[in-house]
């Protein structure tokens, strides 16, 4: 399986998969067991997947990168299809913010292993640091994945 796209992945080593039938285009999640665990490969549906309960955090990762993919771009460049978290990440990372979204188990939260633009950093104690832990990891989720190549 080469076209998978990984957006999660757990504490314990868990990781899932964002991937693409090639024969029938249809989009699936594969989750991917730990090693310890044995490694156990379970495939599902795009619809399976996010109507599981519990939910986890990789249920909300996926919800925010389908609704990246998904988006429909709009004649002034999708401005008005954008939520309010989507606009605060993105101006964030225009501004140069290095922080990444880390997804492990029931807790997102973000990594930031480099100096980042004052602006920046300014910018998400201002607008992003204050909001309540709902909204923040709304933010969060819409930041490039530890994960991402």
């Amino acid at each position: 399986m080469h076209n998978l796209k990984e957006f999660a992945t757990s504490s314990n080593g868990d990781r899932w998969f964002l991937g693409r039938n090639e024969q029938s285009s249809a989009a699936f999640v594969l989750h991917r067991g730990n090693p310890a665990s044995g490694g156990h490969e379970t495939r599902s549906t795009v619809d399976s997947f996010l109507a599981q309960e519990p939910r986890g955090p990789q249920h909300d990762r996926l919800a925010a990168v389908l609704a990246a993919i998904e988006a429909p771009e709009t004649a002034d460049g999708g401005e008005e299809e954008k939520t309010p978290s989507l606009k605060l990440a993105e101006e964030y990372l225009r501004l140069g913010g290095k922080r990444r979204a880390k997804v492990d188990d029931n807790i997102v939260n973000t990594r930031l292993w480099e100096d980042e633009p004052k602006e920046a950093s300014e910018f998400w104690d201002i607008k992003v640091e204050p909001m309540e832990e709902k909204q923040r990891r709304e933010v969060e989720l819409h930041l490039p994945s530890i994960s991402d190549d």
